[in-house]
């Protein structure tokens, strides 16, 4: 490493060459004394020191001087690096050019001409001393703020952590307690008044308890989800599939569902087989969340369109319902945890805000794409794309 710099300024030569001598004798070993004989000779020899990288604690210079007068040397060099400290040889008759240099320069100290060796030494020696201390103490100081900007990014995760899983006891206290209500006071119901209900009113009531159980099993089902995506232990398994035979088993299950609601779900396929880079449960479970929220979210008497294209890159599968469509504010946090949007479900269905916030997060590790298209009374259509086998394996070989 570079020995740190003493700069000395004088225009005579033998007053110059004696303050670098007594320099030497007591600083040489840890610091190089350079020298100049003008003004602009040392404000070029300080900006090559600060080119270099090299750490210039004190400048020494005199205060008369031909053309750059020492406190005008000094005010350009508090100018370029205002924390190197100044030191002023000065006869008696010079006290006006100190007072500038202490005005605008932030002189260290100054010492009359003759000086005494041992003054001389202890000043430059409590400067140097003062400059590293300085130094040590801004770092100390960068260091201390550089650890309070890393507590306060971990204490807004840890408010945000806390938010989440306060988000997480509201839904689990809501979302779970209805459905359960449901199911304990039927039970309860059936199993007091047995033998007085006809068949058709205990089939009516364990349909019930069925779809309330199913519900609790969802949410239950949405958080392990997310427990599972955001600790990193998604068991996924990519490999090629044909997509159409799961899409159409996904129809064939909803249908009914639809029916009930008097909603058309029409799957348009033209080639036979879809084939993609997938893993086959991950890829079962975002289509089924993108055709249940259609189905939850269309009215009565509407149609759902589900349609499957391809290029020579990806397969791209749409859902489109004639919903009441979303706004704005909704499409930008649509993908997120904990969402409810504005929209509701138009059969009583329950909605966590958990779906779509999973949906992403599948895709993703699929290495596909999904967005949303949608204007307010023209429905939405829900776009999910993932890569062909023979596009992804080509991107994995070139790695």
């Amino acid at each position: 490493m570079t020995k740190p710099v003493i700069l000395c300024v004088d225009d005579e030569k033998m007053i110059l060459n004696s303050l670098r001598e007594q320099l030497i004798d007591h600083f040489g070993n840890e610091y190089h004394i350079e020298t100049a004989e003008s003004g602009e000779e040392a404000l070029e020899l300080f900006e090559e020191l600060l080119e270099e990288e090299t750490e210039v604690p004190v400048v020494i210079t005199d205060c008369i001087m031909p053309e750059m007068k020492g406190n005008e040397l000094l005010r350009q060099i508090h100018h370029i690096a205002p924390k190197v400290l100044k030191i002023m040889l000065t006869g008696q008759a010079h006290k006006e050019e100190v007072i500038n240099a202490v005005n605008h320069a932030n002189l260290y100290h100054y010492i009359a001409k003759p000086w005494e060796t041992e003054d001389l030494i202890l000043t430059i020696s409590a400067a140097i001393k003062s400059y590293f201390r300085d130094q040590q103490i801004e770092s100390q100081n960068i260091a201390l703020k550089e650890m309070n900007v890393t507590l306060s990014a971990k204490n807004k995760a840890l408010i945000q952590l806390n938010k989440e899983k306060n988000e997480f006891l509201g839904i689990a206290a809501h979302d779970l307690k209805n459905p359960l209500s449901a199911i304990i006071g039927f039970a309860k119901y059936i199993q007091h008044t047995f033998d007085e209900l006809p068949k058709e009113k205990i089939t009516q009531f364990a349909g019930i308890i069925h779809h309330s159980a199913r519900a609790m099993f969802q949410l239950v089902t949405n958080l392990l989800d997310v427990n599972a995506i955001e600790s990193g232990k998604m068991n996924i398994s990519l490999e090629v599939l044909d997509i159409l035979p799961i899409l159409q088993h996904l129809i064939a299950q909803y249908a009914q569902i639809a029916k009930e609601k008097d909603i058309q779900l029409t799957c348009q396929c033209l080639e036979k087989e879809y084939l993609a880079f997938v893993d086959n449960n991950t890829l079962s479970q975002v289509l089924d969340n993108l055709i249940s929220n259609a189905v939850k979210y269309s009215p009565h008497g509407k149609n759902i369109f589900v349609r499957l294209t391809k290029d020579e890159q990806e397969v791209r599968c749409e859902v489109q319902d004639e919903g009441p469509g979303l706004s704005e504010a909704d499409q930008k946090k649509l993908f997120g945890k904990f969402v409810r949007l504005n929209a509701t479900p138009t059969g009583k269905e329950n909605s966590n805000g958990l779906g779509l916030f999973i949906v992403k997060k599948l895709v993703d590790a699929m290495n596909g794409k999904v967005w949303c298209e949608s204007e307010r009374g023209q429905g939405s259509t829900f776009i999910v794309t993932f890569p062909l086998h023979s596009y992804k394996f080509d991107v994995l070989v070139n790695k």
